[in-house]
């Protein structure tokens, strides 16, 4: 990785005093030591931790004279800075993009490579949304939950029907959309968002990502259907490790309640956002 990383930190010279001559990428060839060769700098009698200031003196740059090709090429670049009083300081540059913060997301996504973007992203990556929702919204749609029919895939001895409604094969769709109880908390949050509840995740996701309301409205929806699913697979939950039964209407309001939650919580930055809402 750190080879990977090395081309888009970038030393900007100012005096030279902490420019590590042979380490730091300083010049456009990068690790100096690497474009010289190792045989070739141990001849050139610069010491491994010279800076570029000592390596300046008099106006003049102190190396000795070109034997290679690259060393030709460095002398000449050499002409071309001229030591200010300034300190010398470090900036992220990627793509032609330059920085001199730190950004995890743009260091990632230029790690990983281009990927093709999947048609529910909008859906699963909600702005603004609550973050463990979107998570959750995420592996659901990737099937990754550990619903009981993916645990008996796994071949371990288990209850395969729904905790919900106790009567029908436990899987994500089930569970989701179509046990009763799920339904009847489905419907009552898609008639608040003014929109049909459906039977599948394929189905709803579909409609997630068509929303035609407007830019605050959207969000909204998305904030409710996600947190939907999220008190849905809390329940499922609650009821498998402590025994804990909620009846449907109380996680509706609990639905409810944690999507004004998340709109008061707005006006800390955007209070005509949380107004608007």
């Amino acid at each position: 990785m750190r080879e990977d990383i090395y081309p888009w930190i970038k030393l900007r010279i100012g005096n030279g005093g902490s420019c590590r001559f042979w380490s730091d990428n300083w010049s456009p060839f990068g690790n100096i030591k690497n474009y010289l060769q190792e045989s070739e700098s141990s001849r050139l009698g610069i010491n491994m931790t010279a800076t570029l200031a000592s390596l300046h003196r008099r106006n003049r740059w102190r190396l000795p004279p070109a034997r290679s090709y690259n060393l030709v090429s460095l002398h000449a670049h050499l002409t071309t800075i001229s030591l200010t009083n300034e300190a010398d300081y470090y900036e992220w540059e990627m793509d032609g993009l330059v920085s001199k913060k730190y950004g995890t997301g743009e260091v990632y996504r230029q790690l990983r490579g281009d990927m093709e973007v999947v048609p529910w992203v909008k859906a699963v990556s909600c702005v603004g949304g609550i973050p463990k929702h979107n998570f959750l919204a995420w592996l659901f749609t990737l099937n990754r939950c550990p619903t009981r029919d993916r645990i008996a895939g796994w071949g371990l001895q288990t209850d395969v029907n729904c905790l919900l409604c106790n009567v029908e094969l436990e899987n994500r769709d089930h569970l989701l959309f179509e046990c009763g109880m799920s339904w009847r908390i489905s419907t009552s949050v898609a008639r608040r968002c003014n929109i049909t509840p459906l039977r599948s995740l394929s189905q709803s996701l579909q409609q997630m990502n068509s929303l035609t309301s407007g830019k605050l409205w959207k969000r909204l929806t998305l904030i409710a259907w996600q947190s939907s699913i999220y008190w849905i697979w809390s329940e499922r939950n609650s009821r498998l490790h402590r025994g804990v039964f909620t009846p449907d209407h109380t996680i509706v309001s609990s639905i409810d309640r944690q999507v004004r939650n998340r709109i008061a919580s707005y006006r800390d930055t955007n209070t005509v956002i949380a107004s608007s809402l």
